[in-house]
């Protein structure tokens, strides 16, 4: 296919990132790819991003051709100003590191922290989750509403992942604020503005975590920090700080902007289905398999990256080398071809195909069991505590958040009553 009838999309466009489901189903019925100039090409069909995600030598997850290694500067292709140069040189040199490097390098990465995010190690935290939750709702239960992002979906991950990453609670909003621009920094296209405020926070928090990864080899503590710190399997060096600070921020990005998306997602679901939500209060022993159909159906995270290391085509369309390659996870779980009724919210729907609401492939994501216990444990405890939930519709923003790649409300304000 010549590059004149490749299909042209606006990631950017409002329309878009309101609603990103209505170009997937465009792009399935013609060839499955999608070319945005700005940022790169996008591919939505399931079976050609199941080829992608194997095909690590030629679609590589280092996706930044200047050798910096993760440079949280965006996706878009502006060189990045001398200003911003100036901040970031102050940071601690960092190299690609498991979600942005290829085998063999991520192979070693993955090894050396599958323990300490091991299911066995992630089903250990119930209790400490379910505690967490509790004590939330305990905070605004006898108010008659609640804003379920800002009151639960959001503290509840960040609490989690603080805790566990040795980060002071006292320090935990500053630590959300830090990872929510270097997440941005990963996954968007930045402004000049924006960059400079990704790059003081990446430079915050090297100084926090520099310091702690250092003690922590000194004197190890019982939290995933020091696990990661300290992880030797078959004779693997340990990991070095350069390339633990950049899989922090991943874990950052895993842990809780993903988590908190997922819950308000699924609750917005719920709202509109009444007869799902009794359902579930009736069968919690469902909610595991909700959450996995919010994952399909409205993934927390739209797409991911890859740099096409030499020239090839997908689906008939022509990859040069060098180009931005968009595997698109979301649009692979709306494709009619792997999902019958792929529009159509169905917690009973068989599992013929995995859906890739975490990816697929040798870069699966690590923090997927954390993020699926903590939104079960939080549908959980919400539909044991409270009851009559209700959406208020003006006091609600569901516009979504300002991001192609990622996928959230604004603001949910919900109604609700305590059980007695």
């Amino acid at each position: 296919m010549s590059e004149q009838l490749r299909p042209q999309v606006d990631l950017l466009a409002e329309e878009h990132i309101q609603c990103p489901y209505t170009l997937y189903q465009r792009l399935h019925k013609e060839c499955g790819v999608g070319d945005d100039p700005a940022v790169g090409t996008l591919i939505v069909g399931y079976d050609a991003i199941v080829d992608l995600a194997k095909n690590t030598a030629q679609y590589s997850s280092s996706i930044t051709e200047d050798e910096h290694g993760p440079r949280h500067m965006g996706v878009g292709s502006d060189p990045v100003q001398d200003d911003v140069e100036e901040i970031l040189s102050h940071a601690h040199p960092i190299v690609n590191a498991l979600f942005t490097a290829d085998p063999p390098v991520h192979t070693r990465h993955r090894k050396l922290i599958s323990k300490a995010l091991s299911p066995r190690s992630v089903r250990a935290l119930e209790p400490q989750i379910r505690e967490v939750c509790h004590a939330l709702i305990d905070s605004f239960v006898g108010n008659p509403q609640v804003d379920l992002l800002n009151e639960f979906a959001i503290p509840l991950p960040v609490t989690v992942i603080a805790d566990i990453l040795g980060v002071d609670r006292a320090d935990m909003w500053t630590f959300k604020h830090w990872g929510d621009l270097m997440i941005s920094g990963n996954i968007d296209v930045l402004s000049h503005e924006k960059r400079r405020d990704v790059a003081r926070a990446v430079v915050d928090l090297h100084n926090y975590f520099v310091p702690r990864i250092e003690q922590r080899r000194i004197t190890p503590t019982d939290d995933l920090l020091s696990e990661m710190v300290n992880a030797q399997i078959d004779g693997e060096p340990a990991l070095t700080t350069e390339e633990l600070l950049p899989i922090i921020d991943q874990i950052l990005l895993a842990g809780h902007e993903t988590t908190t998306n997922l819950i308000g997602n699924g609750m917005l679901v719920l709202l509109n289905d009444p007869a799902l939500m009794t359902r579930l209060k009736q069968q919690p022993e469902d909610i595991p398999a909700m959450v996995e159909e919010v994952l399909r159906w409205d993934a927390p995270i739209q797409c991911t990256y890859r740099r096409a290391t030499a020239e090839g085509s997908i689906n008939g369309v022509p990859i040069a080398k060098g180009s931005m390659v968009i595997p698109a996870w979301a649009g692979a779980n709306w494709d009619p071809k792997a999902f019958e009724n792929p529009e159509i919210f169905d917690i009973d729907r068989p599992t013929g195909k995995t859906h890739m609401g975490f990816g697929y492939g040798p870069h699966f994501c690590a923090g997927a069991e954390l993020a699926r216990l903590e939104a079960r444990i939080a549908f959980e405890t919400l539909l044991e505590r409270l009851t009559d939930f209700s959406l208020d519709r003006e006091a609600s923003d569901l516009t979504r958040i300002a991001s192609f790649a990622a996928q959230g409300y604004t603001r949910v304000i919900m109604n609700f009553s305590a059980r007695t």
